[in-house]
């Protein structure tokens, strides 16, 4: 049968598949082959002016890079080598050479559009056949025009008499039934000259049938049936180049040649299958079946949150006008609609967790990568920590078990039967009575930035009832190189990069959106990290001026002065982002200036080293200042990390941080210089004191503690220590911090077992010698 035109559309709607990008040798083998198969027609990809000139891709930016590979093939001058464009109303045809002023390899052009452009593309048709082009009528989604608007189409190709005309089943919708139907109203107003070609794809497995179904009733008619080898296409694919010639072969006696064919699969594109996959899916045939575009139910299926039924219940509310073209802000209000649409009453808050620490266990593979780290936490923490399992059941023992993800719960309620412990958002289908309800409608209505994902979905409920923070675990974000993403064996998971790319893109906009209103403590290792960390400062106050020790923090130590010993001890904190000098001293700046330490000049009025710290708040924007004083030269660095730590967790609940630890001696009790610290049963600072505190009336042998001189303050905190003079408490004690108590304000102690030494007087000077010498020795040791 010589009226059957076989086109290959590999190298153009294959290219959806890799972003066009083949590699050049790829491309030319390919283009080879299929001309050594006898293939009539090879669409060599697109024509697109907007493209990069790169001799990789399928996508060229003109007729000339086109004919540059096409040089360095093997077919011939008079082969039909056809290019497509996807027309749209910025197009002009200026660009494009008349075929007489080409290298003639490029025999024609196939113009694809949507419905509403038909008449300008009629337009565009007329200027690309006026430069001596051949051209072929790709009205996408062909079944949707109605019988009028298609004939009128049909008309205005008869006017031009246009090299082919083609029914385009751009969502693999049609059924044999339809094919016929649209090939005789077609076919009855089309002139007998021109080509009737057929586009199929495979969203309900059709494709083949459908062109055998074709090719049966035109037996009269000049036909181009259009496929790909290894039926490569975006989402279903197309029809199988390889399986249609081979039937054309045996049931119209054409010569095609099938190995040439199954080499391009073998040496090309079954590697590129095994990363991108394509071909037959349920969403796929979602999409068919419901008549809309194949995005619609790709988007809601990649959210793993909805069953079939639910899914099915979205694509029937897409308007008719809107099925032909993808538009992701209608599915996704549809989506949030549909999942706001509370299903069953609920009431409960979690209000009644407010003097809980809160552990959140998402699913993330660092829960069991990290599960001797996670569980040494949860012991230390068990008085107080109630943990919640999201939409799984961990591995570890929770208090509650949250659901707001359907599959999820379907997939695990039968383990859940008889608990009472299970928390579900209301837009969940349970009939279980022992479950709680919580209503989701207030969730998505109060989020900045829509998120879906249960992290997402808890946090803005923790924000809504008045939590500040919140520890979580197995929040990683999807490893792009990883194929399992969960701490369980999870089957239906999202493999396509793109929206894994996609999904860790939008947490990452939701988290930012939240971080002013609740601080997210990651236990476990998670991308999302950074967004939640605190910027810190750490300041050293250097005062030249000192009563005891003079130049103290120029004083020598083993040949190297103080304050670079207390810079260098407190550079190895993990904590600090910055690390700076803050003094008067003109002596102190020219030292630290020729050993590249930060420095910075602050005023004489300074009366403590917290004003210094303030004053440098005036100029360097952080979160938290750590104020390090200058004098301890032997500063445990961990000691500044666990102020820090602190923070992180409490954020501005509290104004200023500070260490403490137990004294080990009678003679640091009674000494006037170490500072015995008191706090209550939730450590905060009840009171500092050079006086032996507590006075110890029981017969029990006193546990004391004393002040680690490591201080965090805030921005608001520097504000007020600044803006306020010396507190009657702070006067008697000689004790900054005792500001801050004296004006109502709550300081955060921890307890840690590091310890230090001040150098306050000449002879702490060699103590600290002493120290360094016998730290030496141990680490030569």
């Amino acid at each position: 049968m010589s009226n059957i035109k076989l086109l290959d559309c590999t190298l153009r709607d294959g290219g959806y598949i890799n972003n066009w990008l083949f590699g050049e040798e790829e491309v030319i083998r390919i283009i080879n082959s299929l001309y050594n198969a006898n293939v009539d027609i090879i669409e060599c990809g697109y024509l697109d002016s907007s493209a990069t000139d790169n001799p990789h891709s399928t996508r060229f930016p003109s007729i000339l890079s086109f004919e540059q590979l096409i040089l360095k093939t093997k077919v011939a001058k008079d082969s039909n080598l056809f290019l497509m464009i996807d027309y749209n109303p910025n197009l002009t045809t200026e660009d494009i050479p008349h075929k007489r002023d080409t290298q003639g390899f490029l025999k024609g052009i196939r113009l694809a559009f949507h419905q509403r452009y038909y008449k300008e593309a009629i337009s565009y048709t007329k200027e690309l056949m006026d430069k001596g082009y051949e051209v072929c009528i790709q009205p996408m989604v062909t079944s949707s025009y109605t019988d009028q608007t298609l004939l009128e189409l049909v008309e205005l190709s008869n006017q031009l008499n246009v090299y082919a005309f083609y029914m385009v089943d751009s969502f693999g919708t049609m059924s044999n039934e339809d094919v016929e139907r649209l090939y005789h109203l077609i076919n009855y107003n089309l002139n007998s000259n021109i080509k009737f070609g057929l586009h199929t794809h495979n969203n309900k497995q059709l494709a083949y049938s459908n062109s055998v179904k074709f090719l049966g009733i035109a037996k009269e008619r000049k036909v181009m049936l259009d496929a790909s080898v290894y039926g490569m296409g975006r989402g279903a694919g197309n029809l199988n180049t390889e399986i249609i010639a081979d039937y054309l072969n045996k049931s119209y006696k054409k010569n095609y040649e099938i190995n040439p064919l199954l080499q391009i699969i073998d040496n090309t594109l079954k590697v590129i299958k095994e990363e991108k996959n394509w071909g037959y899916s349920i969403e796929y045939f979602m999409s068919a079946s419901k008549s809309c575009h194949p995005n619609y139910s790709s988007y809601l299926m990649n959210k793993k949150t909805l069953n079939v039924e639910g899914i099915s219940e979205i694509l029937d509310q897409i308007p008719v006008t809107d099925k032909g073209s993808f538009k992701k802000e209608l599915v996704e209000d549809l989506y949030f609609k549909y999942i706001s649409n509370a299903k069953n009453k609920g009431l409960f808050t979690f209000k009644s967790f407010l003097n809980k620490k809160l552990l959140l266990i998402a699913s993330g593979t660092t829960v069991k990568d990290n599960e001797l780290e996670l569980n040494s936490y949860i012991n230390n923490n068990k008085e107080e920590l109630l943990i919640l399992g999201l939409n799984h059941i961990p591995d570890i023992s929770v208090d509650f078990y949250f659901f707001s993800n359907q599959k999820r719960y379907e997939t695990c309620k039968d383990k859940l039967a008889d608990s009472k412990n299970v928390i579900l958002t209301s837009n969940i289908t349970n009939s279980n009575a022992n479950h709680i309800i919580i209503d989701n409608r207030s969730i998505f209505e109060a989020q900045e930035v829509r998120n879906d994902n249960v992290i997402a979905v808890v946090l803005q409920i923790l924000i809504n009832d008045g939590f500040k923070q919140v520890d979580v675990a197995g929040v990683d974000g999807f490893d792009l190189e990883k194929k399992n993403q969960y701490s369980y064996n999870e089957s239906d998971r999202v493999l396509d990069k793109d929206e894994l790319k996609r999904q860790n893109q939008l947490l990452e906009s939701f988290l930012e959106s939240i971080k002013e209103k609740l601080f997210v403590n990651f236990i476990t290792p998670s991308r999302f990290n950074n967004i939640f960390k605190k910027r810190v400062l750490g300041v050293i106050p250097a005062r030249y001026k000192s009563t005891r020790l003079p130049g103290k923090p120029l004083v020598e130590i083993l040949g190297k002065p103080m304050i670079q010993r207390t810079y260098e001890q407190a550079k190895k904190s993990k904590a600090l982002d910055d690390l700076i000098v803050a003094t008067d001293d003109e002596r102190i700046i020219e030292f630290c200036e020729s050993v590249a330490i930060p420095v910075t000049k602050t005023s004489e009025d300074c009366l403590t080293g917290t004003d210094r710290v303030a004053e440098v708040a005036e100029k360097l924007d952080y979160d938290l200042y750590v104020n390090i004083q200058g004098d301890e030269p032997v500063i445990d660095p961990v000691a500044i990390d666990e102020v820090v730590k602190s923070y992180n967790y409490h954020g501005d609940e509290y104004l200023a941080y500070n260490l403490y630890k137990e004294i080990e001696n009678e003679e640091e009790f009674m000494s006037n210089t170490c500072i015995k610290v008191l706090v209550n049963e939730n450590n905060e600072l009840l009171y500092m004191s050079r006086y032996p505190v507590p006075f110890n009336k029981s017969t029990e042998k006193v546990k004391a503690n004393k002040q680690v001189c490591v201080y965090g303050f805030t921005k608001k905190a520097l504000s007020i220590f600044a803006a306020s003079t010396k507190t009657r408490n702070e006067k008697y004690e000689d004790i900054e911090i005792l500001r801050f108590l004296d004006l109502n304000y709550k300081v955060k102690m921890m307890e840690v077992n590091y310890d230090s030494i001040a150098v306050d007087v000449p002879e702490d000077v060699k103590k600290v010698e002493e120290f360094l010498l016998r730290k030496d020795v141990k680490i030569l040791n």
